[in-house]
């Protein structure tokens, strides 16, 4: 039988749905709800519902088929699903939640040295750094394709299924903060902070352009998704003994961590708090596949 059609009141079928379907899911389910609770805010309110509808029926069909192509985009659909939500969440954060808590996070900075921080980022400002530091910026883009690789040639495949869950809720509850705690960075405020980003060269604000461009609107200051994911990166690598991965990946993640504050495009703050998502994630996630796999039914 090459599909079978969605039926979450069987218990078989449910079992086929990974807990990373399930977070993304449920993530889907209250997007549209906040999309109807805010609709008299959001221009055009049912897009945005629609869009999110059409990313759970993507993913209940998928868990449904059988089919060894079905199976591969299963495995890497965050590929699709992630760009597509953070494009989403970008029109629809400063929508529902029309504040920005720069001033805030910018106290609790000083408070805790993190100005301190960005302006010592600064006396160390040199050209090479800068071109180092933008690499891993964008770098981080790809990060979890080094220990996701890595994981998914072994030919257990639940160490890969476990770190797919880590990073959806990692992007997922990061995304959540920015409905929560909607801000704009350090880099919108240099005057108060007393520290100029670096500039960009022709060759690499093209690529700055294009993602400002796919964030639209999005306050996503607070929690720092790059320092989110990159935490769990090191942690799916140190977890999975994943060696040859870990070379590469723990240096690239410590530097894209950097990037963010050298770069001034989060407050100490954020790191801080991506950091602390990233062990909340570690913890929630491998709780959540082992009773995933201690109820699984074997199709």
């Amino acid at each position: 039988m090459p599909f079978v059609a969605p039926n979450f009141l069987s218990r078989r079928y449910r079992s086929r749905v990974l807990p990373s379907e399930w977070a993304l899911i449920l993530y889907c389910l209250g997007l549209i709800g906040v999309c109807s609770a805010f609709r008299a805010r959001i221009p055009s309110w049912p897009w945005y519902a629609v869009g999110h509808a059409a990313v759970i029926l993507a993913a209940s069909l998928a868990a449904g088929a059988r089919s060894s192509a079905v199976r591969f985009f299963r495995d890497w659909d965050m590929c699709l699903y992630i760009p597509v939500l953070f494009f989403l969440a970008g029109g629809l954060v400063h929508r529902v939640h029309p504040v920005d808590y720069d001033e805030s996070l910018l106290a609790v900075d000083r408070a805790i040295g993190g100005v301190a921080v960005l302006r010592w980022m600064r006396s160390i400002e040199r050209p090479g750094l800068t071109l180092l530091a933008k690499g891993a910026w964008i770098g981080y883009y790809f990060l979890p394709f080094l220990p996701g690789i890595a994981l998914y040639r072994r030919p257990q495949r639940r160490d890969f299924e476990e770190a797919k869950l880590l990073f959806m809720l990692g992007w997922l509850l990061t995304y959540v903060g920015y409905f929560l705690l909607p801000a704009q960075g350090p880099g919108y405020f240099e005057e108060r902070v007393g520290v100029p980003q670096p500039a960009w060269d022709p060759a690499t604000s093209k690529v700055k352009e294009w993602i400002h461009a796919l964030e639209g609107e999005a306050r996503d200051t607070f929690p720092s998704g790059h320092a989110t994911i990159a935490a769990l990166v090191v942690f799916v690598c140190l977890r999975n003994r994943a060696w040859t991965a870990a070379a590469a990946a723990v240096p690239l993640s410590l530097a894209v961590i950097g990037s963010t504050l050298y770069l001034r495009y989060h407050y100490l703050v954020d790191v801080l708090a991506g950091m602390v998502l990233a062990g909340f994630c570690a913890l929630l996630g491998t709780w959540w596949y082992r009773r995933y796999n201690e109820d699984r039914v074997d199709p």
